[in-house]
């Protein structure tokens, strides 16, 4: 084959594939950014919840006093000859 006839053509194929990258570089970016704001939207839910179920339900301390209480209820218990748990 003759390299000398494709020689012509090189300009016109780097131009296409720089007109290529540069779109394919614009839509990578354009995803990126999508992404983004859906992490920053995300986190910020997240925070919120956060920052919602710390008003609504018991403090650590609280909690670990009554699962320790439970847990001591549950080590501690017996079953009568009927089946009932007793203390």
């Amino acid at each position: 084959m003759n390299y000398q006839d494709l020689a012509e053509h090189t300009g016109t194929l780097v131009a296409l594939l720089s007109i290529f990258a540069g779109i394919s570089g614009f839509l990578m970016w354009r995803m990126f950014s999508r992404v983004e704001k859906k992490l920053d939207e995300m986190l910020r839910m997240c925070c919120e919840c956060q920052r919602q179920l710390a008003e609504r339900y018991v403090h650590k301390e609280e909690f670990h006093r009554e699962k320790d209480a439970l847990w001591g209820a549950v080590n501690s218990h017996s079953h009568s000859p009927d089946g009932r748990v007793v203390r």
